[in-house]
């Protein structure tokens, strides 16, 4: 089974307790989307199409995160028998939810990735933000764009 990493690179910043900078709770629109490792890849595809997001968490069981399936995981694993144990990339970058947004951003950018997951009380799946949040966050920081 594939196991939910965390970044060295994390380790190389210092949380600044009086730090004003928004945290990553303000950027979560809503909880998670969430399946099972056994769901169907061909559910997994239209709960990905239905929401228009990039991608969906996945959990074991006892609802700990063990992994994600992505828009690109799902176009690699085209058949439809496969499960999102099949398709889903093991390898998860998370961050807690009192974590800035720099912070998500500097380590999507490090690590080339679109979507960081969003954790609570260490492995608790509280929701999940992408590379498009934190720039429309920061186009409504910049009055470009309307907030919510």
């Amino acid at each position: 089974m594939k196991s939910v990493a965390r970044s060295a690179y994390l380790s190389d910043f210092d949380d600044d307790p009086t730090s004003i900078r928004a945290t990553l709770g303000s950027l979560i629109r809503g909880p998670a989307l969430a399946v099972e490792l056994e769901t169907p890849l061909a559910e997994v595809r239209r709960m990905l199409v239905a929401s228009r997001v990039p991608a969906i968490a996945v959990v074991d069981d006892k609802s700990s995160l063990v992994g994600l399936v992505t828009r690109t995981d799902v176009l690699r694993h085209c058949d439809d028998e496969c499960t999102a144990a099949d398709a889903m990339s093991g390898f998860v970058f998370a961050l807690p939810i009192e974590s800035t947004i720099e912070k998500a951003a500097a380590l999507m950018a490090h690590e080339g990735v679109g979507q960081v997951v969003i954790t609570r009380n260490g492995n608790e799946l509280a929701g999940m933000i992408s590379a498009l949040d934190i720039a429309r966050h920061f186009a409504i920081e910049a009055g470009y764009l309307a907030g919510d």
